[in-house]
């Protein structure tokens, strides 16, 4: 039997990287390509993934397994996109430059986001008859709707988009979806991504964390309920494609962002959060998140509300 050919982006990622996990469970039905940067990091996590490969810290190259290349190369680099691209019948793509860093470093976000996904659509043209048959899967952010502030704390695709104030990430992702939806592409979808909740939540502790209002409604999704999903897009039926959802956990991830942050720092033994936190500290406004009224649909074709 031949193997589907799937192309994942962002593996390093919390999505990605719950997809790659997804993908190797599944290896039986497909075979997998990863385009990573070549950091200490990176070469430091695959290591397990690509015992074969002895190319250096920071240096491009190609390493194939059996039923899994590695592209150590970039996503704002063409040549290195169209080496990961030929061949495939799939392309997943939840990599992103994501905030803070993309606050501090506009240029490259742009460069990263925008310029990445345009790399990955020309690829896919580039391929035998690839515009009718390979399917790029692209995943966009609930950042690109902007505040959604109590009253008005629910949202739907279909909404306007109305990024917030300074938040140029959400400015490339409504860029890069835009590029996604005009590309031309027989088969491509467009997945607002909420909130991912990782195990390891303290590694996102940062001044970013007080940009969100305290009274933001959050419907969040883990993370490894958003790599399964994505991983289930590749076998969807022909209506589900050249379509917007967003996705989410479902009505059970739904939560205030003062409940979360009450929660969060009772488990890890800081106590009462309003004698460790001032109100004051938060933003009144600027941010993003909020409860979704249509994220069941993405759930009846992915089915990752487990």
């Amino acid at each position: 039997m031949t193997k589907t050919r799937v192309l994942l982006t962002g593996a390093s990622g919390s999505m990605g990287g719950e997809a790659f996990k997804e993908l190797l469970r599944r290896q039986s039905d497909y075979d997998i390509v990863l385009i990573l940067r070549p950091s200490k990091n990176n070469k430091k996590a695959f290591r397990k993934y690509v015992p074969k490969d002895n190319i250096p810290v920071g240096q491009k190259g190609v390493v194939q397994e059996e039923g899994l290349k590695v592209v150590w190369g970039d996503l704002t680099h063409f040549p290195d996109v169209l080496e990961a691209v030929n061949g495939v019948d799939v392309v997943l793509h939840p990599a992103a430059f994501i905030a803070p860093a993309a606050d501090h470093n506009p240029d490259l976000a742009e460069k990263i986001n925008v310029g990445g996904t345009e790399n990955i659509i020309k690829a896919i043209k580039e391929q035998e008859n690839g515009g009718e048959r390979i399917k790029l899967v692209y995943i966009s952010s609930v950042a690109i709707y902007g505040d959604r502030l109590a009253p008005i704390y629910w949202l739907r695709t279909g909404d306007p988009l109305k990024p917030s104030v300074y938040d140029f990430y959400a400015i490339t992702k409504i860029r890069a979806e835009r590029a996604v939806i005009e590309s031309g592409l027989k088969y491509w979808v467009s997945i607002r991504q909420t909130y991912i909740a990782i195990a390891d939540s303290m590694s996102l502790m940062d001044p970013i964390m007080f940009h969100q209002p305290i009274d933001q409604h959050i419907e969040m999704v883990t993370s490894e309920d958003a790599g399964y999903g994505l991983v289930q897009t590749i076998d969807t039926p022909d209506e589900f494609w050249c379509g917007i959802y967003n996705m989410s956990g479902g009505p059970s991830c739904r939560f205030i962002y003062f409940e979360y942050m009450k929660r969060s720092l009772k488990n890890i033994g800081m106590g009462d959060f309003k004698k460790v936190m001032d109100r004051n500290w938060f933003c009144t406004r600027n941010f993003h998140c909020a409860w979704y009224l249509d994220s069941d649909k993405l759930n009846g074709y992915l089915g990752h509300w487990r």
